[in-house]
């Protein structure tokens, strides 16, 4: 009886261990599954991920692709309506600036005109010095001559000093201006010269000077 109990004892024991030996390598064989199963799911989330990163950004493509195509089209349009507005806005700065210039030549002539002895006396100190410039090239072939105004050739005689000019009253010329004019005794146009003080002159210097248009006569 003892023997029997003894031997039935021994194979429990062995079952056992068979057992557990089993039951550590199916532990072992399920932790192996999980570890595998949680890198593969890891993987389709990772990839998941960036295949909806790159649909995203896709799809934002496309949506902006039209967008900057209006914004392109926009700034196209824009650009061309600065340019039309500032056509007549440079043509009017144009004007302005060429009416301003006009007042100043209408209130030169009337200041230049006007029966102040200031504007006399510097008259007549240009019309000195126009006549010095003027006798230093002349030859004696040529006639010294100056053309005033009317208005302005007696008191500019009055201030003049002594010359041998020939000083003719012209209505063509406008008050305060003058023309210096040396002239060949045979009236040889070679031989002519002029130093043009009148105001009409002056203002055409001007503009010009400020790359204004020359102004059409009226």
């Amino acid at each position: 009886m003892s023997f029997v109990t003894v031997s039935r004892q021994r194979n429990k024991e062995f079952v056992q261990t068979v057992l557990a030996k089993e039951a550590a390598e199916i532990a072992a064989q399920e932790a192996e599954i999980q570890r595998r199963v949680k890198q593969e799911v890891a993987k389709l989330k990772e990839n998941t991920i960036a295949e909806a990163k790159e649909a995203g950004e896709a799809a934002a493509r496309a949506v902006m692709v039209p967008k900057e195509e209006k914004l392109t089209q926009a700034i196209a349009a824009l650009s061309q309506a600065i340019n039309q507005l500032s056509a007549p806005l440079a043509e009017k700065e144009q004007a302005l600036a060429e009416l301003v210039l006009d007042m100043a030549f209408q209130l030169a002539c009337h200041i230049a005109g006007g029966e102040s002895g200031q504007a006399r006396t510097e008259l007549a100190g240009l019309v000195t010095k126009l006549l010095r410039d003027a006798a230093a090239d002349q030859s004696n072939r040529q006639t010294l001559q100056i053309r005033l105004h009317p208005t302005d050739l007696q008191i500019v005689q009055e201030k003049l000093p002594t010359t041998s000019a020939k000083l003719v009253a012209d209505d063509s010329i406008t008050p305060g201006g003058a023309l210096v004019e040396l002239q060949a005794h045979g009236g040889d146009p070679l031989e002519k010269a002029e130093w043009d003080a009148r105001l009409e002159s002056r203002l055409e210097a001007i503009r010009a000077a400020l790359s204004l248009p020359k102004k059409e006569a009226e």
